[in-house]
């Protein structure tokens, strides 16, 4: 699958330690044969748990209702519903009070039945889009690709729900580029390195993604890993200095 090529020449562009994840929510509930379902093994599972399973494990994990694991994203991807989801973040102390403002960002109940992850470079289905884990550098080569066409990036940041809402639903619903930090659930239940960042583009930017991460600064001479510069007399500490003018030459 093209996707699948793609997926192998961003990762090794950006010299990536997991792959990047697919991602596709179905409104049927066909699910991929080879797919691993965790209700299969009596398991529930939090999206970015599923999300980290795939990128580590290189599966596609398919999630339906009875799958999830996490109260705040089962509202959020419309598998339950719930009269406020802020009335829950205010009860476990992440929002002051009723008062703060908050946006709750919903899917449609019941639109969805299965949502897929998988391994960008080995799932069969087509992404709707795309999740990329990387350090700061690499997620910075990603902003200077999509700059590279104009425009910014988005990040409408909470470090709450970076990877499942924050990262991806700008990607999946509004068809944006946009950036998260993690925060809670990514670092406790989904592996996250205290270092990396979440990058997530609609199926639509792949192709452009590649092409700025190939030509972005081209003529500068950036690329991943940046060239250190390093043509340069170092200047020492005064002591250091004093007594090699002391130094007899041989």
């Amino acid at each position: 699958m093209e996707w699948n090529d793609r997926g192998k020449k961003i990762s090794e562009i950006l010299k990536l330690k997991t792959p990047p994840v697919g991602v596709k929510f179905l409104e049927d509930e066909k699910i991929p044969e080879d797919a691993f379902r965790p209700s299969k093994y009596d398991l529930k599972m939090a999206v970015c748990q599923a999300i980290a399973f795939a990128r580590y494990s290189g599966r596609t994990v398919a999630l339906k209702g009875e799958d999830f694991a996490c109260p705040p994203v089962t509202l959020i991807y419309g598998v339950a519903t719930y009269d406020s989801l802020k009335e829950i973040l205010v009860s476990v102390n992440w929002l002051k009070d009723m008062s703060c403002d908050f946006e709750e960002v919903k899917l449609p109940a019941g639109k969805y039945k299965v949502f897929l992850f998988g391994d960008l470079t080995k799932m069969k289905e087509k992404p709707d889009a795309i999740l990329i884990f990387g350090n700061p550098e690499q997620i910075g080569r990603l902003i200077q690709a999509k700059t590279y066409f104009g425009g910014t990036v988005k990040a409408s940041l909470t470090a709450k729900m970076a990877s499942c809402a924050e990262a991806l639903l700008p990607a999946l619903l509004d068809k944006e580029v946009a950036i998260a930090v993690p925060g809670a659930g990514d670092r406790v239940f989904a592996a996250i390195d205290e270092n990396e960042l979440v990058f997530a583009m609609p199926y639509e930017w792949l192709d452009k993604i590649i092409e700025g991460l190939e030509n972005a600064g081209k003529g500068a001479n950036v690329s991943y890993p940046v060239q250190r510069y390093l043509f340069f007399t170092p200047r020492f500490p005064r002591t250091y200095r004093e007594f090699a003018e002391k130094f007899k030459k041989v």
